[in-house]
């Protein structure tokens, strides 16, 4: 096992490693370009030329009925892994998700039945897909609903995390990751006003979705495990800044049964499994707890989570990961800022052990300067030093 496994393992069971480990949740093209030395594609030009626009809107519908919905997410997946490595992070969040088609380029759909806007960011790459609306808005909607296509994701996901667990696996805790959590993918394919109701009158109908997605994600813990992979970060946003967007007594009796029944297969297959939720999840923590997660993540300090807060609510019992804000520190922020701001998170959780450092998010703004930064800043003082060592 590699230093930067041990480190990382270390962490998820609350033992105090070597230093502080690290995880990577970079998301954006133009970073990743940047960081593999690769020259992006001219998409932001194709966009803004009208004839170009034409021909890809003819074109897309047609790839869709050609090659279903795996044309670009392997290499995408392999290049964010490959950029994880070359930053010289210990572990890192890795999404594969061969999951949009496209009805023109300002429009996309997946196969959970989610309506997104195409977007771009600002270096002409394709941005994340900004969700607009459900496509599923009854029993009827979702009986009808084509699943082939949901049911292929297991083995597309096994194939192409064999193939970054070959490549990067021994320099790199890598976190497997399904395209959004049970809360997510069932509101969003009907929208939160229409999903609010459903859960209140049609409850059967919305537990019946649980069910499928639950069955599912089993089935894809079991795919990431026989390709070698170490760990799953399961996604799942549950709140708002201001507090869980449902009564936790109301997950708790959607979705708990379903979170145990995940943390305990992951753990039968001998990885490590932590939940990612933004927002603030102080009302959440100790459900994390009992639901079997290893780690939380994101702990957003624009969301009022105070990492030396959490640790003394939940520190022995979970580990804390991420906390560096994406808004400032990442973004605009001077070197002594950030790394101001991994100091005060080491002191805040590092201590005893059970913390992994890494931002809460990812988007385009964030800087690839000071990600380094951040990285410099956890060698210089992420040796779990005490407080008086800092001043």
């Amino acid at each position: 096992m590699s230093v930067r496994h041990e480190r990382v393992l270390a962490a998820l069971e609350l033992k105090e490693p070597d230093r502080v480990p690290t995880m990577d949740l970079m998301l954006e093209y133009a970073n990743i370009y940047e960081i593999l030395g690769k020259r992006p594609l001219p998409l932001g030009f194709l966009y803004s030329n009208p004839y170009a626009v034409r021909v890809m809107d003819w074109v897309f519908p047609r790839l869709n009925q050609s090659f279903g919905v795996d044309y670009s997410m392997n290499a995408f997946t392999y290049d964010r892994t490959a950029a994880s490595v070359k930053m010289g992070y210990d572990s890192a969040w890795v999404i594969h998700v061969p999951i949009y088609r496209f009805f023109d380029t300002k429009r996309a759909y997946d196969i959970y039945g989610r309506a997104y806007d195409v977007t771009l960011d600002g270096k002409g790459n394709l941005g994340t897909p900004m969700y607009r609306e459900g496509l599923i808005s009854n029993p009827d909607d979702w009986r009808a609903w084509d699943k082939r296509d949901i049911l292929r994701m297991p083995e597309k996901n096994n194939r192409a995390y064999r193939r970054v667990q070959r490549d990067f696996g021994d320099r790199l805790f890598i976190f497997g990751s399904f395209s959004g959590g049970l809360f997510e993918i069932t509101w969003q394919c009907m929208g939160f006003q229409r999903y609010s109701v459903a859960v209140r009158k049609e409850r059967k109908f919305v537990e019946s979705m649980i069910r499928f997605y639950t069955d599912l994600y089993c089935l894809m813990l079991e795919a990431m495990a026989d390709a070698g992979l170490p760990g799953v970060l399961y996604t799942d946003d549950l709140a708002y800044r201001s507090g869980p967007m449902f009564n936790p007594r109301t997950y708790e009796e959607l979705f708990g049964d379903s979170y145990r029944r995940i943390t305990e297969t992951a753990h039968a297959l001998g990885m490590k499994i932590a939940i990612h939720s933004c927002g603030n999840v102080y009302q959440l923590l100790e459900w994390f707890c009992d639901c079997g997660f290893d780690g939380v993540h994101a702990l957003e300090p624009t969301a009022g989570m105070e990492l030396a807060r959490v640790k003394e609510l939940v520190g022995k019992r979970i580990c804390l990961m991420g906390n560096i804000d994406v808004t400032h520190v990442l973004v605009d922020a001077t070197r002594e800022e950030v790394f101001a701001a991994v100091r005060q998170s080491i002191m805040d959780a590092g201590k005893g052990g059970g913390y992994i450092l890494a931002p809460t998010n990812s988007h385009g703004g964030m800087s690839v300067q000071r990600l380094r930064w951040m990285l410099e800043a956890v060698e210089k003082h992420g040796r779990y030093l005490l407080e008086e060592d800092f001043n």
